[in-house]
């Protein structure tokens, strides 16, 4: 399928489709369905469905990877960044069906591979450059070991969609997000970062 039909807002359609009803659930019949095609059609476009997902997930990672070096660029400090970046977030989560990534890690592991790359690589990177701000700007702390924690933060994003660990509705996995994103601020932020961060919330 050429860039000129299979066009981004196609596939954030067909994205949304997978928030809301997960991606297991979500037959190749249901997406044409919902598109208005047939489903000889969709196949023309989607070779199966672990390319459509593989392609759907492709076009999210680098939707977030612009949002993220935006972020990085217009946020007044480190700490506005996380605050901005967890809003975010949270309405993404928001609007997710609690198993979207159970579903691509046991379904569709190309995908899920992509998944894992993008955060170990690209997310981490992010996470590093946000620690080493905060410290040039004074709101976080210079006596920890930045890998091991951005390395612990990542892994315990994924842990939070474990549907055996959380198996709770989407508003309560955005009150975990929030509640885990604000116990990371706190583990790192300084004195001077603890002051700014009280402001914010009141």
């Amino acid at each position: 399928m050429t860039n000129s039909v299979l066009g981004t807002d196609l596939l954030k359609h067909i994205e949304g489709l997978f928030m809301k009803y997960g991606i297991k659930s979500l037959t190749m019949d249901d997406v044409a369905a919902d598109l208005g095609i047939s489903k000889k059609t969709l196949y023309q476009w989607f070779s199966s469905k672990d390319e459509l997902v593989f392609k759907v997930l492709s076009h999210h990672i680098s939707r977030e990877k612009s949002q993220c070096h935006q972020l990085a660029s217009t946020a007044a400090n480190a700490i506005e960044e996380i605050l901005i970046l967890m809003d975010l977030n949270s309405q993404e989560m928001s609007q997710m069906k609690t198993n979207v990534v159970y579903d691509l890690q046991k379904y569709h592991r190309e995908a899920w591979e992509m998944l894992r790359k993008y955060q170990q690589d690209f997310v981490f990177k992010i996470v590093k450059q946000n620690i080493e701000r905060g410290r040039e700007e004074g709101f976080y702390r210079e006596d920890f070991d930045i890998d091991i924690i951005t390395k612990l933060h990542l892994n315990t994003v994924f842990n939070l969609f474990d549907p055996e660990l959380f198996p709770e509705s989407p508003t309560a996995r955005v009150n975990l997000f929030k509640e885990y994103m604000l116990h990371f601020l706190h583990g790192i932020i300084s004195n001077k970062g603890l002051a700014y961060l009280k402001k914010k919330l009141n």
